[in-house]
């Protein structure tokens, strides 16, 4: 082969090979260079599509870096130190090299900083919108559905007066319908906290209802829970665009019922609330002395201490039964009638064979009747002719059943035998009549929108119908 190689006239020898060069004599020419090179210049080019890049006192920062890791995060925090001593574009980096901001711009930390003020500016539509919105939102749609299915249920315990142990079986029910609760917020504690929560809202929702009004009044009365205790509850009472409205606003336990102790209640009440006591114009209440008395009663202490024009008013559904008391007090018969009906509601009501022996007394005689009503409660008009008209419709049932119960028992014999008597019977069809104008009234004087006007205007027209029906017996 080496046959065929000739001598050419003006050939050129080839380049000799390259050798690599070693580590120190690549640092020694890198030393050379940086020895020999001219000063180096920061280049504004590189702040070209860089508005984080700053030049300041001939060092490089970084605007967003120091946004966030100097402004949003705590002095002093170890989080902020670490960055620190890693991230030069926030101190000022003294390299003059375009690689210095090629590896910060996309270094984690910069891209951290990028990603929380990208996050500000983002509008709440963009936020909506992306997918990252759209899955949070379906989320918690989910999550708060689930809430909501527990705060009904909570509420529907509530409002029936029902205790709270039947919380649990009511989500075991919504289960087996197909309704999805998760798995937590299913037990008695959960019931407690949703139930002060709802209880906490509608207290504020009250609370900026009367703010947001010029005056309110307050109707308070107290009552003993099962432990003995003694609780008080307020209701407030304002007028919105013309309307009378009425808010339960809390209950609690005053150390007394004396009326210093109910004022400091009632004060108590209403600065833990957030009311402006100097809008308070009236006060409503039963007429027991500690709330009306002229010379230390809680409406005179009130308008000592709160407002001097503070207006008391008795109710008047308590003052009808008072003026009705009144009337029948000296009435024996009024007496024997209220034996009668209060004897009937206790021995049928609470003896399960007295009332079955009622019940088939009543398919026996065809006799279309009801239990026997209370005659005693809160309304009590309303309840006596409730308790008269269930005597009427039950009268031939009642003597037949205490009749055959009256040779063994003795109380049914006095029961029967007050029953039986005649002035007791002419006795209850007269208070059947009498009654129908005044509990009408009553339950008027009782609704929560009636005004001082309808109240007027609603005694007016009872004493009217009272007189004609007296000019009818006659």
């Amino acid at each position: 082969m080496f046959g065929f190689l000739k001598y050419t006239e003006g050939a050129i020898p080839g380049k000799a090979t390259k050798k690599k060069k070693t580590e120190d004599e690549k640092k020694e020419k890198s030393k050379l260079y940086e020895t020999n090179r001219p000063a180096r210049k920061l280049n504004k080019k590189w702040q070209e599509n860089r508005p984080w890049l700053k030049f300041e006192n001939d060092t490089m920062t970084c605007s967003v870096c120091l946004d966030y890791y100097i402004n949003t995060n705590k002095p002093g925090s170890s989080g902020l130190q670490r960055v620190r001593g890693q991230n030069t574009f926030i101190t000022g980096c003294t390299n003059r090299k375009i690689s210095a901001v090629l590896d910060h711009e996309i270094s984690n930390a910069h891209e951290k900083a990028i990603l929380s003020m990208h996050s500000k500016t983002v509008t709440n539509e963009e936020k909506i919108t992306s997918n990252a919105g759209k899955a949070l939102l379906s989320l918690k749609h989910a999550e708060r559905e689930k809430l909501r299915i527990l705060f009904v249920n909570t509420h529907a315990i509530i409002k029936n007066n029902r205790p709270l142990r039947d919380f649990p079986w009511l989500c075991k029910l919504d289960i087996l319908k197909g309704l999805d609760l998760g798995d937590t917020y299913q037990n008695q504690k959960a019931a407690l906290d949703f139930m002060t929560a709802i209880g906490q809202a509608s207290s504020d929702k009250t609370v900026k209802l009367i703010n947001s009004t010029n005056f309110f009044a307050f109707m308070m009365d107290g009552s003993t829970d099962i432990s003995g205790d003694e609780q008080e509850v307020l209701y407030v009472r304002t007028s919105v665009d013309g309307k009378v409205v009425e808010q339960y606003l809390g209950i609690g336990s005053p150390k007394s019922t004396s009326s210093l102790d109910l004022k400091e209640f009632a004060v108590n009440m209403f600065d833990s609330c957030g009311l402006d006591k100097g809008k308070l114009v009236a006060m409503g209440s039963d007429g027991a002395s500690n709330m009306v008395g002229r010379r230390s009663g809680l409406a005179t202490l009130l308008r000592q201490e709160v407002n001097d024009e503070i207006i008391n008013v008795h109710c008047f559904a308590h003052r009808l039964e008072l003026a009705f008391r009144d009337v029948l007090k000296k009435e024996k018969k009024y007496d024997k009638l209220m034996t009668l009906l209060i004897g009937l509601y206790y021995f049928y009501m609470k003896s399960y064979k007295s009332k079955k022996g009622l019940l088939d007394t009543m398919k026996a005689l065809n006799v279309d009747g009801i239990l026997p009503a209370k005659v005693t409660g809160t309304r009590w008009l309303p309840h006596l002719t409730r308790a008269i008209i269930c005597l009427i419709r039950n009268f031939p049932a009642y003597e037949a059943h205490l009749c055959s119960l009256s040779h063994t028992n003795p109380k049914a014999e006095g029961l029967v035998k007050i029953m039986l008597s005649k002035d007791v019977v002419c006795f209850v069809l007269f208070l059947k009549e009498a009654l129908k104008p005044l509990q009408k009234l009553s339950l008027q004087l009782q609704k929560p929108e009636s005004t001082l006007a309808d109240s007027i205007h609603w005694v007016e027209a009872t004493i009217e119908l009272t007189h004609e029906c007296k000019m009818i017996m006659r």
